[in-house]
């Protein structure tokens, strides 16, 4: 086996830890001052990513994947498809965040696995072992034990409809997972196949999920904000700022997903998520329980577990051993 250090994704585990974690919390502060603009703040950050990605191309030239197009069949059963669950994975989660603690929001974000592998099933045509259908209850149960009594939702009405949202929001993160890897290592499986330069892919999804969110937040947000006329410059500094993070971590998690398998790289999410709730109690005094803390630890190490036994028979051609 590679040595680990040398692996080629484990630079990009490191930094989609970092990007991931600082995007996260530096969105929480922007929606704790625009709690209204939300779905407009994550659409006006994916024309950021957009730019970037251009220019990055441009600059780079092919190696990069400039000039790459996609087939109209891989556009219309693919890309449109991902853009549709990316929307909505972000704008969700999103809104949840605005309504609940990040604490709370990456706990929550442990139920992911279970629909991963019930996509890997149904769109990748591929078996999961028992094994690891008997591990995502348990991880289930780990999740029940970290939230139930999470006073954050205990203690506030609005996140009950954050907790949905949350919930929403992982189906389509555990969507836009196993597309993502039919793109950049074109397996088979339900609809086209075909390989994508992660950049490609980036350029196509960003600004078709960015325009869905602008259309989303013309009807549920601006009509009734009052942020853009109370604080604009705040709000479009932060929102730009934000837009760069948003950049690295997606580059960084498409590059641990073509070098991974979807369950593995949802193992590394997981593990992620654990080191964010750390992070976010020295920013947002959030009180974790004995139980909180011991179902975070269930959740987050069967979730590591899960990935172990289910790529065990089943690894993609560019699969790493963890």
């Amino acid at each position: 086996m590679e040595a680990l250090w040398r692996h080629p994704a484990t630079s990009s585990v490191v930094g989609n830890f970092l990007s991931y974690s600082f995007w996260t919390l530096a969105n929480k502060m922007i929606f704790g001052q625009c709690k209204d603009l939300p779905l407009l703040s994550t659409a006006l950050q994916m024309v950021v990513v957009t730019a970037i990605t251009i220019t990055v191309q441009e600059v780079n030239g092919s190696p990069s994947g400039k000039g790459e197009k996609a087939p109209r069949e891989v556009l219309t059963k693919m890309l449109i498809p991902l853009s549709l669950v990316r929307s909505c994975d972000l704008g969700f989660a999103n809104l949840a965040l605005a309504a609940m603690s990040v604490a709370s929001q990456q706990i929550l974000k442990s139920t992911i696995p279970v629909w991963v592998a019930v996509l890997t099933v149904a769109y990748l045509r591929q078996r999961v072992p028992l094994r690891a259908w008997v591990i995502v209850f348990i991880i289930v149960l780990g999740t029940i034990m970290a939230t139930a009594s999470d006073p954050d939702i205990a203690g506030r009405q609005n996140t009950i409809l954050g907790v949905i949202f949350m919930l929403l929001s992982c189906f389509c993160r555990a969507g836009k997972c196993v597309i993502n890897t039919r793109l950049l290592q074109a397996l088979p499986g339900a609809g086209a196949q075909h390989k994508l330069h992660k950049l490609t892919l980036l350029r196509y999804e960003a600004p078709m999920s960015g325009t869905l969110l602008f259309l989303a937040s013309m009807f549920c947000e601006i009509p009734y904000s009052t942020t853009l006329w109370e604080q604009p410059g705040y709000f479009m500094a932060a929102t730009v700022c934000n837009g760069f993070l948003m950049f690295l971590n997606q580059v960084t998690y498409l590059a641990i997903v073509e070098y991974t398998s979807p369950i593995a790289s949802q193992a590394i999410m997981n593990v992620k998520m654990i080191f964010l709730i750390l992070l976010s109690t020295l920013f947002y005094p959030v009180h974790i329980s004995f139980i909180n803390g011991l179902g975070m630890m269930i959740a987050a190490s069967s979730a590591i577990a899960y990935s172990y036994v289910a790529d065990e028979k089943h690894k993609t051609r560019e699969a790493i051993n963890l």
